[in-house]
C-alpha cells in the first residue's frame, strides 16, 4: 500500500519531466529523419542529414575539434581549479568566505557579458596585451581575438566555477584525522596530498570534469563571439544551420548527434573514476 502511494506521488513529477524533457528530445531526433519543405513546411521522409553528418569529413572534423576543445578547457579547469578549492579547504574564517564569493561572482553576471568583456580585455590594443607590452614579456600584440587561444581562454574562465565547486564540496569531506594519521606514520606534506587527500576527492573531480565537459562541449557565446563566425565547433554551425539556413532536419540531425557524444563521452568518464574510485559504487 505504501509503495503504491509513493508511486502515485511521484506520478506527477514523472510525467512532467517527460513531457518538458523527454518528448522535446526525442522529437529532435525524429525531426533529422525528414526534410522540411520552406515553402510548404511539409515534411518528407529522408535519412539525408545523418548521413551527410556520419559521411561528411567536415562535420566529423567539426565533431573531433568541438570534442577536444572541450576536454582541453576541462583540463585546464582541473589545474587552475584544484587550488583554489584546496586553498579554501586550508582557509579558516573570514578568508573562506572571500575566496568562495570570488568564485561565485561570475556566476552572477551573464555568459554574453563576460564574453563581451574578455573581447575588450584580448583586443590588439586590449588590457592585456597593453600589460605583456609594459611588462616586455612580448615585442609585438598578440592576436587574441578570432583564434583558439581566445576561445580557450574564454571557455575556461567561463567554466571555472563549475569546476571548483564541485571539488570544494568534495574537500569539506575529507577528515582531518586521515592526514594527521599520514603525517605520524611519516609521510611527507606532498605524499599526504597525493595519497590521502587526492583519493578522497576524486568524486568530486569526476562531477566537476563531467559538468564542465558538457558544459564546454554545447557552449555557444564563447566560441561566437571570441572565435568568430569563421570558428568552427559544433553549436556554433548548429545555430547558423538552424537560423541562418533554416534547415531544421539537418540542424535536428547535428542537436541529436551533439547530444548522443556528449552522453557517450560522459558515459566514459564516468567509467574511467569508477575504477579509479571502486568503494564509491561497491553495493
Amino acid at each position: 500500500m505504501r509503495s503504491r502511494q509513493t508511486v502515485l506521488s511521484l506520478l506527477p513529477a514523472v510525467l512532467f519531466t517527460t513531457g518538458m524533457i523527454g518528448l522535446p528530445v526525442v522529437f529532435l531526433f525524429v525531426l533529422g529523419f525528414f526534410k522540411i519543405e520552406r515553402g510548404n513546411f511539409t515534411a518528407v521522409p529522408t535519412t539525408d542529414a545523418y548521413a551527410s553528418i556520419f559521411k561528411d569529413p567536415f562535420y566529423l572534423e567539426m565533431f573531433f575539434r568541438s570534442l577536444w576543445i572541450a576536454l582541453f578547457v576541462t583540463f585546464l579547469c582541473l589545474l587552475i581549479g584544484y587550488p583554489i578549492a584546496y586553498l579554501f579547504y586550508r582557509a579558516k574564517g573570514r578568508w573562506k568566505g572571500a575566496i568562495l564569493l570570488i568564485v561565485l561572482a561570475p556566476l552572477l553576471t551573464s555568459t554574453l557579458v563576460r564574453t563581451f568583456g574578455w573581447m575588450v580585455l584580448l583586443g590588439r590594443e586590449g588590457a592585456l596585451n597593453s600589460a605583456l607590452l609594459w611588462l616586455h614579456a612580448i615585442d609585438h600584440p598578440v592576436v587574441f581575438l578570432f583564434t583558439i587561444k581566445g576561445v580557450l581562454i574564454g571557455m575556461t574562465q567561463v567554466l571555472l566555477p563549475y569546476m571548483v565547486l564541485p571539488l570544494m564540496a568534495a574537500l569539506e569531506t575529507v577528515s582531518p584525522v586521515l592526514e594527521e594519521a599520514a603525517t605520524n606514520l611519516g609521510a611527507s606534506s606532498w605524499q599526504t596530498f597525493w595519497r590521502v587527500i587526492v583519493p578522497q576527492t576524486l568524486p568530486g573531480i569526476a562531477g566537476g570534469v563531467s559538468l564542465v565537459f558538457i558544459l564546454a562541449f554545447s557552449e555557444f557565446p564563447v566560441p561566437a563571439l571570441l572565435g568568430g563566425s569563421t570558428f568552427k565547433m559544433i553549436p556554433v554551425y548548429l545555430y547558423q544551420t538552424m537560423a541562418t539556413l533554416l534547415d531544421w532536419s539537418r540542424g535536428a540531425a547535428l542537436a541529436s548527434v551533439l547530444l548522443i557524444g556528449s552522453g557517450l563521452v560522459l558515459y566514459l568518464i564516468q567509467r574511467l573514476f569508477r575504477g579509479m574510485t571502486p568503494w564509491t559504487s561497491a553495493s
